[in-house]
């Protein structure tokens, strides 16, 4: 199973030399995750189901509905226009999750573990037209989205005190991610397997190339 974890163009030289390792930062905190671990998401059916999270979150706070731990958190936000201006750019790191428990579930994974600078890998999208390449997050989850429809996320997880009934959340995350999708599709639909190849830069490689 291929995993996903998204990050700041700003972290990446730490991680260059340090890996993923486990803490807990701002998207953490901002959905109310209080572990210290190394976070992922399995497959782009988890990417995805994160990202919409992210999106329903970043606009409660926005309005008012909903108040994070950190108050910086509160106040970056409310002085953001966008998710995207509050994220800043950055990348989706892939790596191989097969040797990994994950504690959680396929959305908000996470593990104990230190993942090591040589198995993480940068994902790119490369135009078929013109073969340029895009890395930023923002269009790498637009790709993703386009190649995962919301019936295919079905919800997986750990057994633990208070995990979500399956089926239920199923439902739940299918409807969220529809109604992005709803309202976000022109955008989406740019991104599909007719236009763009989904590939990967080898961290390091990624990192002297563009950063």
């Amino acid at each position: 199973m291929n995993c996903y974890h998204m990050t700041s163009l700003s972290n990446l030289n730490s991680i260059r030399n340090k890996g993923l390792i486990p803490q807990n930062g701002d998207n953490s905190k901002l959905i109310g995750d209080e572990k210290i671990k190394t976070f992922f998401s399995e497959g782009f059916e988890g990417a995805v189901a994160l990202y919409v999270d992210l999106q329903i979150v970043y606009n409660q706070v926005k309005a008012g509905q909903r108040k994070p731990a950190e108050e910086g958190i509160t106040k970056k936000i409310m002085e953001s226009k966008s998710l995207s201006d509050y994220l800043g750019e950055g990348v989706y790191l892939q790596f191989d999750g097969a040797n990994i428990k994950n504690e959680r579930n396929f959305e908000n994974g996470c593990t104990d573990m230190t993942i090591h600078p040589g198995d993480l890998s940068v994902c790119v999208l490369q135009s078929k037209n013109d073969h340029s390449i895009v890395f930023s997050r923002f269009e790498v989850i637009k790709f993703m989205m386009a190649a995962c429809r919301p019936e295919q996320i079905q919800y997986y997880g750990a057994e633990y005190d208070g995990a979500p009934d399956s089926e239920k959340a199923t439902a739940r995350i299918q409807g969220k991610v529809r109604m992005y999708y709803q309202k976000h599709w022109d955008e989406i639909r740019k991104y599909d397997i007719k236009a763009y190849q989904f590939s990967f830069y080898g961290l390091d490689d990624f990192v002297k190339e563009f950063i």
